[in-house]
């Protein structure tokens, strides 16, 4: 059984206080016999088979270990400001040349904590993209950038660090995406990453061995990382209060997540914000349609429960028909399994009463079920005890009075229910219908309460500039590519609306946890 402790000042903290992790594919196919081990281990005890069934140990933390990061953040931040640009760049070289080094054991433990194996994979891409070299290259040059000479004078462009940033990941998919969040080195700073309480190991690994390493081997000072569990709610209590913490940033659903930017506001401290998502990707008549299906498939990968996925899908009426049948016929061919398997692409549906309130409230407003719409177990068969869900697709046209009414098209689904909408023309010519369809679209994207992504798969140069000009409530827009691929010199994440807030966008962190200053120099 492997052990991990928390770290606070570049020390391991054992706190004494044990929680226990167990294997996904144990939890999954005997719940009760793998809790049983988990008591009995709280308790002391020791049973022969606790190897088979628990992976990890873990130290949970209180309120006074949390005070000791934040003072010992704060005085890290206080020496990391001085460090050479070049310097912090190279730190961050070296978490890429980490993480590639050590692939395999994340994949592993991202497959431990219940990410089915192609999951872990996309995981794993999207944090090695992230730290590529020409990614990395343009954040260091703006971060001190000179903008221009006047006679005697220079004009410079600087990112001053904030100081202290504190994160708390999202529990579905705690390690990758919590990563971004050392690119807040590269101006300064110093972080306290909170690791989910109930599934902490990969974040832990990735931020003690991979970012850990990075700065212990390029001289960082000690406290500039450092990384707590324990209760959510006083954690963040002392974040907010605590005058040492600069930026807070949190992922999570849109009302506590905006609920939190606003006591942030009152402490006078910076929110950023990635919350919920509800992406919508376009199908225009002409286009690729073998690519948009298979981009469309990702939006049942790992049960949809993941925020930056196609969430609904948007087809012009003369593609409609080969589209979906193509979709259907994909749909039909993805694997259920355990988390181990290299073939599995679903996992346990958390929110499975939302699941099926959505479901039946699309059905009872008009809309027609295509393909899915029960439980079934981790084999694929139907049962009604199952922990999983059958990916489940809802035809809906977009002449339904009811369609922005329903909960599947208006609300993040984060299960695999997916609307496909039928975009519907009067116009008899085909300019006047193409016209009507963009407008309808657009009325969709707009009427989109959330703005993480959104995706097009269009042909047609006109419209392509059309939909260029006029998507503009998202972080990320990507044209004829993989909804959820990563492209070097753009982030990952961020996000408008319930997604990010008030103050959303794309999310360059290096920008989000800094703020600008201009320099003037005279000789």
């Amino acid at each position: 059984m492997e052990q991990f402790s928390l770290f606070v000042d570049g020390k391991d903290v054992d706190t004494g206080k044990y929680e226990y992790f167990p294997y996904s594919d144990q939890t999954i196919l005997d719940f009760k016999k793998t809790y049983q081990v988990i008591t009995k281990l709280k308790k002391g005890e020791t049973p022969e088979d606790a190897d088979k069934y628990v992976y990890a140990k873990y130290c949970v933390g209180d309120n006074e270990l949390n005070k000791k990061a934040i003072e010992a953040a704060y005085k890290a931040s206080k020496i990391m400001r001085d460090m050479p640009v070049a310097k912090r760049r190279k730190i961050l070289c070296d978490v890429h040349k980490n993480l590639v080094t050590n692939k395999d054991k994340i994949i592993k433990l991202l497959a431990i904590e219940g990410h089915p194996k192609k999951l872990s994979q996309w995981e794993y891409e999207a944090m090695e993209r992230a730290f590529c070299k020409t990614t990395l290259d343009m954040f260091k040059h703006s971060v001190w950038e000179e903008a221009g000479t006047i006679g005697r004078e220079k004009v410079y462009l600087v990112r001053k660090a904030d100081g202290v940033v504190v994160l708390v990941p999202p529990k579905n998919a705690a390690a990758s995406n919590s990563l971004s969040a050392a690119y807040c080195f590269l101006a300064g700073n110093a972080i306290i990453v909170k690791a989910p309480l109930k599934a902490p190991v990969a974040t832990i690994f990735v931020w003690k061995n991979i970012v850990g390493k990075a700065l212990k081997d390029n001289g960082a000072p000690d406290g500039l990382m450092n990384i707590v569990i324990g209760n959510s709610k006083i954690i963040m209590d002392e974040w907010l209060e605590n005058p040492k913490v600069n930026d807070i940033f949190f992922f999570g659903e849109s009302e506590n997540g905006l609920e939190i930017s606003k006591r942030a506001h009152n402490y006078n401290k910076k929110a950023i914000l990635e919350l919920s998502g509800n992406d919508n990707m376009f199908v225009w008549d002409g286009c690729d349609i073998e690519g948009a299906a298979n981009s469309a498939l990702d939006a049942f990968l790992g049960s949809t429960q993941i925020c930056m996925l196609p969430k609904n899908i948007i087809v012009h009426e003369r593609v409609y028909d080969d589209f979906k049948n193509l979709y259907l016929k994909k749909i039909s061919e993805l694997e259920f399994g355990l988390p181990s398997s290299e073939k599995t692409y679903f996992t346990p549906v958390v929110k499975m009463k939302e699941c099926q309130e959505f479901l039946e409230d699309a059905l009872y407003k008009g809309g027609r079920l295509l393909c899915g719409g029960k439980k079934v177990d981790h084999t694929g068969t139907p049962n009604d005890r199952g922990l999983y869900f059958q990916p489940t697709l809802v035809e809906i046209e977009t002449d339904n009075p009811e369609m922005f009414n329903m909960k599947l098209v208006r609300e993040e689904n984060f299960f695999p229910v997916i609307p496909i909408i039928k975009v519907k023309s009067s116009k008899k010519t085909k300019k006047e219908a193409d016209k009507e369809i963009f407008d309808k679209m657009l009325e969709i994207a707009q009427k989109n309460e959330y703005g993480l992504r959104a995706s097009a798969w269009v042909k047609s140069a006109y419209y392509t500039r059309q939909f260029m000009k006029h998507i503009d409530n998202c972080a990320l827009f990507r044209i004829n590519s993989r909804h959820v691929a990563f492209s070097l010199y753009l982030p990952g994440q961020g996000g408008v609306g319930k997604t990010g807030g008030p103050y959303g966008e794309a999310s360059y962190l290096v920008q989000k946890t800094t703020h600008l200053q201009g320099i003037s120099l005279t000789r």
